[in-house]
């Protein structure tokens, strides 16, 4: 027990260092799979019980739960808000010392789900489920929430970046969506602009969104390089395709001077507004970009540019079920069975732009209905056949915060030295996980 509270506290420790950027006719046979495992739950768990279910959504899923205790009507829901990723996984970590935990619980996919795990009170969500039901979820899904050989939590919320542009601008600049990395800096180049001539850019050509080791993880992985080898059971973060990645966006700022240093919080209110041509940012933020950006500009939407190759990598959340009674725990999988079916994730997926995390629900009609009236969301969803599940890790906190840090003092410092930044994360890191072991 000292030795699980001290992994504990130390999850606690690291997660809070990196509290940033937290913000996001169907294959009948499936289906019926899905829905046969609920039933037998429910079918469990007759008499009338409830559920607490922590959330990091600010409006708790009020209409799928209030469809759901219709549905079920022996299953009642008690939704509570615990904040965004970070302060939720505080809150858990804090739950497992006091043995206070929920039922449900939504966790982010960097955010100590490894931790959790390794507490003992977490159950491998893969225990609820038959194969044919894993089966028809995207397997880089399932590569990105496996740890220590089990599936913890099931994936939910699920979003990848993706590249929004200017349309408008960048048609009358004479220039093409970018589809590699060389292709961006010269656009990003050319879209730079100084409009009134005072000799201040008012438009600039890059950035991305806040969440800035989102976009330098795939640029790794599309130079060859790999940061988390679970099979290896090591972690590198100063290898030589990392460092190539921070060099490059070191120098969009300080050499081709296509990208505003360290402007990555307003970056979102810049494009929307027009000040920038090229944004990294999750695809899941579509619909209200679109509607942030309405009839100002024309807003495409691209993958993520290649160098070797091209990943799109995994973000947002996950459903996990806490140990409590086999009663409220069968009572807990016929809910989490409930948000994540074929149906619920093709809505979730259409409205917003997060990516459904099952095969089946791309098969649904209005799914390839909106495929075909919307250029945003069907370039967006062409990234699933790129999706690269990076598995979780207990360092995944630290590692984010580093590089976090390791591109501020790049974009700021002209002579930063890219392969000392990375190899001082590299030491915390190593010393990290000699202290959790």
């Amino acid at each position: 027990m000292k030795k699980t509270l001290l992994t504990i506290m130390s999850a606690v420790t690291v997660i809070t260092a990196a509290g940033c950027a937290s913000k996001e006719d169907v294959n009948q046979g499936n289906s019926s799979s899905q829905q046969a495992t609920a039933a037998a739950a429910t079918t469990a768990a007759a008499k009338e019980v409830t559920l607490t279910f922590w959330s990091t959504n600010k409006e708790l899923y009020a209409e799928d739960i209030k469809q759901f205790e219709s549905k079920y009507p022996n299953i009642k829901i008690k939704a509570e808000f615990m904040g965004d990723y970070d302060e939720m996984a505080k809150k858990v970590m804090a739950g497992v010392v006091a043995n206070s935990l929920p039922n449900v619980v939504q966790l982010g996919q960097r955010h100590g789900i490894p931790q959790i795990a390794d507490s003992g009170k977490l159950i491998p969500i893969e225990q609820f489920m038959e194969k044919k039901d894993i089966d028809d979820i995207y397997p880089a899904f399932w590569n990105r929430f496996r740890y220590k050989e089990k599936l913890w939590t099931i994936p939910f919320n699920s979003s990848t970046p993706v590249m929004y542009y200017n349309k408008t601008m960048l048609e009358k600049a004479g220039v093409k969506p970018p589809d590699n990395w060389n292709e961006l800096v010269e656009a990003a180049k050319k879209l730079t602009q100084d409009t009134n001539g005072d000799g201040k850019t008012d438009i600039w050509g890059f950035n991305t969104a806040a969440d800035t080791p989102w976009y330098l993880q795939p640029m790794t992985w599309n130079r060859g390089g790999k940061m988390v080898d679970p099979a290896a059971n090591k972690i590198t973060v100063n290898s030589k395709e990392s460092v190539e990645t921070l060099k490059s966006f070191q120098d969009l700022v300080n050499v081709q001077k296509a990208m505003a240093p360290n402007q990555h919080k307003t970056a979102e209110e810049d494009f929307n507004s027009g000040k920038l041509a090229l944004l990294f940012k999750s695809g899941s933020a579509l619909a209200s970009t679109q509607k942030q950006v309405g009839d100002k500009f024309a807003v495409g939407v691209a993958p993520l540019p290649m160098v070797q190759t091209r990943t799109a990598p995994i973000g947002g959340n996950s459903l996990g079920i806490f140990k409590s009674n086999d009663e409220l725990q069968k009572a807990s999988w016929t809910f989490v069975s409930y948000l994540t079916n074929t149906e619920n994730a093709a809505k979730t997926s259409m409205k917003s732009g997060y990516v459904p995390i099952r095969k089946t629900s791309t098969d649904l009609p209005e799914f390839q209905k909106l495929l075909k009236e919307n250029d945003g969301f069907k370039a967006n969803m062409g990234q699933i056949e790129f999706l690269y599940g990076q598995a979780i890790h207990p360092a995944d906190s630290l590692i984010w915060s580093g590089l976090v840090t390791a591109l501020e003092t790049v974009e700021g410092d002209s002579k930063a030295d890219p392969q000392k930044l990375l190899d001082k994360l590299q030491q915390d890191v190593d010393v990290f996980m000699k202290s959790y072991k």
